[in-house]
């Protein structure tokens, strides 16, 4: 399943790059966000390898992914491999400069494995409501960096 939303950001691209990538703002427009702990690499020179262990909230529990960079071009583009027991999941973000003061933000999720139960929620999830969830999130995130 992929999931995958374009906006247009009233702000030049080293901005919305900064933004969308500030560990510390996560928690202002990403879903069900609660923590990150840095697992490995540098994290004022992130690179291809680098891992951050991505704390979410499910209900009154919490899940852990391991995100691992898989490849990364500053300040245009940005692939990362989520991995936890019941899913990976690949999340691909692409900058676009439109102008100096224009952004094209590209943001694509896609479940490259699922574990049976997973399997089984998405089969009595709607792709529908976890596309709706995925732009809220991104139009969250526009919001955020035009308020600045």
């Amino acid at each position: 399943m992929r999931l995958d939303h374009e906006v247009i950001i009233n702000k030049p691209i080293q901005e919305v790059w900064d933004v969308t990538n500030d560990r510390d703002r996560l928690g202002l427009w990403l879903n069900d966000f609660v923590r990150y702990e840095h697992v490995s690499g540098d994290v004022n020179a992130p690179k291809v390898g680098d891992q951050t262990n991505m704390t979410y909230s499910q209900g009154k529990n919490e899940f852990t992914m391991l995100e691992e960079i898989t490849e990364i071009n500053q300040p245009t583009h940005l692939k990362l491999l989520m991995t936890c027991k019941m899913f990976d999941m690949e999340i691909v973000n692409d900058f676009e400069s439109l102008d100096d003061g224009r952004t094209k933000l590209f943001a694509g999720a896609n479940f490259v494995r699922l574990g049976l139960m997973m399997k089984v929620m998405m089969a009595v999830s709607s792709k529908k409501k976890m596309q709706a969830d995925h732009e809220r999130q991104i139009n969250k995130l526009k919001d955020l960096i035009e308020a600045q």
